[in-house]
This record gives C-alpha cells, structure tokens and sequence, in this order.
C-alpha cells in the first residue's frame, strides 16, 4: 500500500509539473503578445496554437467592436477570406472518395454551361487545373472586385458613409452598395459562358490550361460550383454536412444567418479604424466562410492528423494528395488542392492565409512539429504589423519543442 501511496504522489507531482510547464508557456506567450500589441494599433486580434491532439494555447486581445469595448475572444467570429478556399479542396477530395469525380476530369463533363479559354478552345480545363490555379480564368477586376460583392441589407441597418476610406475603397463601395444577391450558378455563367453578360476574354490569361500558376477567386468559386452540381446539393449545404457537423463546428457559418451576430466582430479600414459595412460574396466559396479561432483549430488539428493518416473526414489517399504539391510548371508557388504547400521554404508550411476589406487571417501547419498556428486580425490595415504579429506567434512554437 505504502508503494502505491508513493507511485501515486510522484504520478500526481508530474502532472501538476507538467500543468505548471504549460501555463508557464501560455503565460510567456501572452506577455509577449501583449507588448508587442500594445506599440501597434490594431483593433482585436484571435490566436490559437494546437498540435494534432491538443490546444497548446488560445487567446483573444483588445477589441472585437471599438466602440462598446467588446473584448476580441478565441470565440469571436469573422469571416475568413480566401483560408475558405481549403474548404473546397476538402469538399473536392470527399467526392473522389464517394467516386463521383476524378481531379482529372474536365469540368465540361459536369458543368450545365461551357467553359473553354477563347485562346485555347479545344484545350479542356481540368477539376485539378482549377484547384490549382492553373485553369487560365482571370479574375478581371471589373468583374470579380466590382460585381461578386453585395452589401447584405438585412444585417447593414445603419447608412453607409464614405468618410475617410482611400479613392479605391470608395469606387469599391459605390459599386458594391449597387450589386444584388444572385446564383452562384447565374454569376459563373455569366462571367465564363461565351454568350454571358459579363463575358470577356479578358476573364482568361493567354495561357493554355496547366502551363501557368495564376491565382483566381473565380476559378475557385466555379471547383465550389462543380462540388454543388455534383453532390445535388448548395455548397453551404454540402460542407455544413461533411466537415462542419462532423467537426463540431457550431460557431461557422458561410453567411451572417448562419453565426451568432452577437459574437460577430466589427470589420475596420483605414487607420482611424472605420468600421467596414456587411458585405457578402456571391462567389462565397473562395472567401465568405465566418468563424472564430476557437472553431478553426477543430478543423486545423482535423487537417494536422490527416496528414499522418489519422483523419475522420477523407480517405488516407485523398489527405496524401491534397496536401501534395501539384504543380508542374515554373511558378515559385506550390499548390496542393486549394492548399499552399510551401516544404521548408515557407512559414507554417502548409495552409492557407486571406485578405478581405477588414479582416487578415493565416492558417498554416508545420509536418515536422504536428503543431498549427491561426491567426485573426479585424482589419485589412497596418499590414506590416498584422505580419510582425504573425512572425512572432510563429517564434513561439519553438517553446513547446524543448522539454
């Protein structure tokens, strides 16, 4: 009895040990945040750090809304921009699991509209060519910042002002408070069926598709569009189903109706911090997803243990190849399935990051460690800050890797 009574003791002594170690970290980490943020004017900021199994820090500072003092939480939500677009590649690879489509198919096999680069008409385009950004569809300035965002009325009750945003940011508004909701279907079709009202060539390189890397939002939201012809189901629909139920993803949402409004962060531009109206995308698939750190790091540590064969939502196979670097032509770039795949020349590795009027996010894993980094951030100002932040959180990895 006495040498359980001992072995019971030590085992307890390291268990506090080790929960002492730990808020020991956590602590480190805040304070550096803390005077790191406090030289910088950034309205609120979320970050979370997890291995595949656990949370090895999480935390919200300064403000979620300026004006009320609303604390920035772990469970604070924004929307995420383009780090949505993993979520496609997500939605892709279930489809190849289920058999439905194979990456090399042309999307012409699927589509109820044709898509063809008028420079290379009889060169399909390929599902892989467009998660990959090789698909030659150009996101014409005209017709993707200036017709795919709207101003959500049900949610924007106060007027909208241009006081004190930049030239750009108000022809963005003056247009934007103009465009309706409509179709993904209707908008796609338009900007890429040779007889669309929005049609142009200038809506593709002049490059054959696979021969060049060329980020595109539409072509990103069009792979969106192809998982909704596919699956019989709205792309909102089909990723609610299969990856944020089965994740446990109560605080996302692709639209305002779909998250908790009282958690939702208030969006800020310029560096007087004026607060961005409710916009929405029509091409909600490339960059509309709304969530909170807290919500994201189920997700990441779900993409963490996937890489090692260990994930719930796809096959081994499909986890290997969205994660694979696709790219077979020059381009300093490296794509996996709507996933940046950066080996040991990037930050973070593999992930995503994205940029919208007043929000910046990263997310991102490192193979070697297991360990993912998420940052939120609720304006699209102060750049060079939001990265210092970012570089910093990234340094702070390193002291759950020396025990």
């Amino acid at each position: 009895m006495k040498t359980v009574m001992i072995v019971m003791f030590v085992l307890a002594n390291l268990c506090l040990m080790g929960t002492g170690q730990a808020q020991s970290k956590n602590d480190e980490i805040s304070q550096k945040m803390e005077e790191l943020l406090s030289t910088m004017k950034l309205p609120g900021v979320g970050m979370v750090m997890v291995h595949k199994d656990s949370v090895l820090y999480q935390k919200g500072f300064g403000y979620a809304d300026l004006s009320s003092k609303k604390p920035f939480k772990t469970t604070t939500v924004q929307n995420i921009g383009s780090t949505s677009k993993t979520f496609i590649g997500v939605a892709l690879m279930k489809l190849v699991d289920q058999g439905k489509i194979d990456l090399d198919d042309a999307i012409n096999t699927y589509l109820p509209f044709r898509v063809f680069n008028p420079s290379f008409p009889n060169e399909p385009i390929t599902i892989r060519h467009l998660a990959t950004h090789t698909s030659g569809i150009r996101d014409t300035p005209s017709v993707y910042d200036l017709k795919s965002y709207y101003i959500d009325t049900n949610f924007q009750k106060t007027p909208i002002s241009k006081k004190g945003l930049s030239f750009e940011e108000k022809i963005f508004l003056s247009k934007t408070v103009k465009n309706r909701p409509q179709s993904l279907s209707d908008y796609l079709q338009s900007v890429l069926e040779e007889n669309g009202a929005l049609f142009s060539k200038r809506n593709f390189y002049r490059s054959a598709p696979g021969a060049a890397y060329e980020y595109t939002n539409i072509g990103a939201a069009l792979a969106a569009y192809i998982v909704e012809v596919v699956s019989e189901k709205p792309y909102a629909e089909f990723t609610r189903d299969e990856i944020l139920i089965p994740l446990k993803m109560t605080a996302t949402g692709w639209f305002y109706k779909d998250v908790e409004m009282e958690d939702f962060a208030t969006r800020y531009t310029g560096k007087n911090h004026i607060a961005v109206p409710f916009y929405e995308l029509t091409t909600y698939p490339d960059g509309g997803l709304k969530s909170s750190v807290a919500d994201m790091a189920l997700y990441l540590q779900e993409m963490i243990r996937g890489f090692y064969g260990e994930g719930s939502l796809l096959s081994k196979e499909s986890y290997s190849v969205l994660f694979k670097n696709q790219l077979q032509v020059p381009s300093k770039e490296r794509s996996g399935i709507f996933w940046d795949v950066f080996g040991s020349e990037g930050e973070g590795d593999i992930g995503h990051a994205g940029s919208d009027p007043g929000i910046e996010t990263f997310m991102y894993f490192k193979p070697e460690t297991k360990i993912g980094k998420i940052l939120f951030v609720n304006t699209g100002h102060y750049k060079e800050d939001i990265i210092q932040v970012w570089q910093e959180f990234i340094a702070m990895e390193q002291l759950f890797l020396t025990e």
